[in-house]
């Protein structure tokens, strides 16, 4: 008997991003590229789309899009970064949608609660909101409503069950702890049954809930079961065959476990799919073809924790981790306490009264009594998933009601709009899921509240929210002395240059600096309108504001930056310099700088040059003295040389390489490491644009042959470039998914020389 297997993954990271510019600061990580987010789709999100399967040899022997086989959901926040980060992610994503749904009629990706919010924690509005937004988001993406649902840390509770089936949501996925009783006896503590699924009742509605295999949830998650593929296997077939050929075996974890917290975590599952599709002990699947083919009879009780609020998969108490000190934490000495939590919440509230109040008081004045501000505000899920721009949606209900609003009234419906965006934002659940106020994660939160404050005080004049709102956080102390408390982080993260600024300083730079490439017109939430010599006018698409400013460039002679900004609206002026810059435009300009230099010599002046490298490196194997005549001044000068030549991919050619070759192994032999790696990092960006070229299936086969032997005659030179990218272009060739009109001979070299299994079997 064949066993239904189900493999779920929750991928999911909190919005980053500063309210007030949509750009994500820097932030330390592993890899120092500054973006979290970056570096767990480096190490994750990206590997899973293009698992390598090995062969003996090490040779890839197939390229997986795990997506396809596995269940998953993914935080639209965290989608919406990866829109314009990296679109040809979402393709994949796209692509596991249609594949699942061709292959089992249901989709293998399920929605998620829009910012992963705490959903029993939440009032019925923001319930309705949050589940709206993010099925809205998901249809938008796939093209078709979801049928699953993933809670955040699957916290759940009766209203939460009846806002989901009045949403039309069929099923939830949930940890087997939090089910008590089923068809009315009592579980006596053990878990609940994870081999068929079982009705859950709200107060007024029921959907389905299936519980993930406990066992198997913490082996993936704690106990290195991912570090080997074959032992994970026999251990699923020792539990099939334990239980008596159960119909279902399933497991849930974070989704981040498969590559970033496991290293190659993505080869063994892709590992795991392969030897599962070649034999009949189990059957990849997903809960919606489960469910159409085994239908609910049982009905399982569920707990409503210690307060009777709800209950959830990483908090024994039921939901308190979100609200108290329950005892639930990650990381930090024994000795700190989460009391900060209660007083944190408080505040966030408090402000979410006055908001909602605002909110409801304005859309109303606005909009007039006929047009709820619920659905006002339900239907920004359109701006949030990229449907519509914000002034659009704006002129849709203009439209709607017949009304011919001002510009301050469309201004002061979009600032409404985003302090509501930002109130929910407030309660993103990693707010309160560590050990400390002072961390990242809470850090964020309080950010969402102060940028939430200062949109709905224009509203507000009998009080100052702000300084209510810090208030309030002053009630909140770290365990850190020196973090101090809720407001002495808050105020940290009050901006220190005005966000317009910023954005003009940043067009201001790259106009002036950056090549044509790289020239910009968009920052975050803000797009340039026109720049000239004294002025610049930007707009923020947020909000709708539009600013002016003129500038005076006080920079000097030595290096100082110092740019004078003023709003001709307000005549407020800032300086801003070098000192005040934030890192991530930092390390913006350093590209621009690099990329730009160039050293325009006529060629045949470059082929003397390379000519006297070859001289030079003649001395270098006779006369151990001649490093210390070659300065290391010199050696960077031939790397700028041929970087300024070679920069350009769209220009190298094998012939044009191989005569500068005598250059590229004069510094490879003569140059310093930082010298070798401008080398590597030459050949990576060149593998990157053949890569680009096939995926605009414009890489011609001359293109092609000419890639093979520039390829060869670096790696006889122990450059090894990064291939991964056009490995994952040129793969569908082989498999017969992408026409192609190459030749016999140019496909099997290309499944040489790029390290697939050779010959193809």
């Amino acid at each position: 008997m064949t066993t239904s297997l189900i493999i779920h993954g929750h991928f999911y990271q909190p919005p980053r991003e500063n309210p007030y510019t949509g750009i994500i600061p820097y932030q330390e990580t592993p890899d120092n590229c500054g973006n979290w987010n970056e570096e767990i789709y480096r190490t994750c999100y990206l590997p899973n789309a293009y698992s390598r399967y090995l062969d003996f040899s090490g040779k890839i022997d197939r390229i997986n899009n795990n997506y396809c086989y596995i269940s998953s959901n993914f935080g639209p926040t965290l989608l919406k970064w990866m829109d314009s980060a990296h679109p040809e992610f979402i393709k994949k994503l796209k692509e596991a949608d249609r594949e699942s749904m061709s292959r089992t009629g249901h989709s293998n990706i399920l929605a998620q609660c829009y910012n992963h919010v705490i959903l029993p924690l939440e009032n019925h509005r923001t319930k309705e909101t949050q589940v709206k937004w993010a099925i809205e988001d998901y249809r938008f993406r796939f093209g078709h409503k979801p049928e699953g649902f993933w809670l955040a840390e699957c916290a759940i509770d009766k209203e939460t069950i009846d806002v989901l089936a009045e949403n039309g949501i069929t099923y939830v996925v949930l940890s087997p702890w939090q089910a008590t009783a089923i068809d009315g006896k009592s579980l006596e503590g053990s878990p609940a049954p994870c081999d068929r699924p079982f009705f859950i009742e709200g107060n007024n509605s029921r959907i389905t809930a299936f519980f993930y295999d406990p066992d198997l949830a913490s082996g993936i998650s704690f106990g290195h079961l991912l570090r080997d593929a074959d032992s994970l296997y026999e251990k699923l077939v020792d539990m099939k065959n334990a239980r008596h050929n159960p119909d279902l075996i399933s497991w849930a974890t974070d989704g981040e476990i498969y590559g970033h917290h496991e290293p190659f975590g993505d080869m063994a599952l892709a590992a795991l799919i392969k030897k599962v599709s070649e034999d009949t002990e189990f059957e990849l699947t997903n809960y919606g073809a489960f469910l159409e083919k085994h239908p609910v009879s049982q009905t399982a009780t569920l707990s409503n924790g210690d307060d009777g609020r709800g209950s959830s998969w990483s908090c024994c108490h039921g939901v308190g981790r979100w609200y108290r000190d329950c005892g639930c934490h990650t990381g930090g000495p024994d000795s700190w306490n989460q009391k900060w939590r209660a007083p944190l919440r408080k505040a966030f509230n408090n402000l979410e009264e006055k908001t909602r109040m605002v909110f409801d008081s304005e859309v109303k004045k606005i909009l007039g009594s006929e047009v709820s501000p619920d659905s006002f505000l339900e239907g920004f899920g359109k701006v949030l998933s990229g449907r519509l721009s914000v002034a659009s949606y704006i002129k849709s209900y203009q439209s709607a009601t017949g009304l011919n609003l001002t510009d301050e009234q469309t201004n002061n419906l979009a600032i409404l709009l985003d302090a509501m965006k930002n109130c929910m934002f407030t309660y993103t659940s990693c707010g309160w899921f560590f050990n400390d106020i002072s961390g990242i994660e809470p850090s964020q939160c309080i950010q969402y509240a102060i940028c939430c404050a200062n949109r709905i005080q224009r509203f507000i004049t009998n009080e100052n929210v702000l300084i209510s709102l810090m208030k309030d956080l002053s009630y909140a102390e770290s365990n850190i002395a020196s973090a101090g408390n809720g407001e002495d982080i808050g105020r940290k993260l009050i901006w220190t240059i005005p966000p317009e600024v910023e954005a003009c300083a940043f067009f201001l730079i790259n106009s002036r600096i950056a090549n044509k490439e790289q020239k910009k017109n968009s920052y975050g939430i803000f797009s340039l309108s026109e720049i000239s010599e004294t002025s610049i006018t930007i707009k923020d698409t947020l909000v709708l504001n539009e600013n002016i400013f003129t500038y005076e460039d006080n920079s000097a002679l030595e290096g100082t930056l110092s740019i004078v900004f003023k709003s001709k609206s307000t005549g407020y002026s800032y300086t801003f310099s070098s000192n005040n810059m934030p890192l991530h435009m930092r390390e913006s300009i350093r590209t621009w700088l690099t990329d730009s230099v160039s050293i325009n010599l006529e060629e045949d002046r470059l082929i003397k040059l390379t000519k006297d490298a070859q001289r030079f490196l003649f001395l270098f194997s006779t006369d151990s003295k001649t490093k210390e005549i070659q300065s290391s001044e010199n050696i960077s000068f031939y790397v700028l040389i041929l970087k300024s030549y070679l920069s350009d991919s769209r220009n190298m050619s094998f012939e044009r390489l191989n005569n500068l070759w005598p250059l590229i192994k004069f510094i490879k032999v003569a140059g310093r490491m930082s010298d070798f790696i401008q080398l590597q990092n030459l050949f990576d960006k060149q593998m990157n644009f053949y890569a680009e070229l096939a995926s605009h299936n414009i890489l011609t086969e001359m293109k092609a042959l000419e890639m093979l032997k520039i390829l060869a005659l670096i790696r006889e030179e122990e450059i090894y470039p990064d291939i991964t990218l056009i490995q994952n272009e040129i793969y569908p060739i082989f498999t017969g998914k992408k026409e192609t009109d190459y030749s016999k001979e140019t496909i099997l070299q290309l499944k040489k020389d790029l390290n697939f299994t050779y010959p193809w079997n």
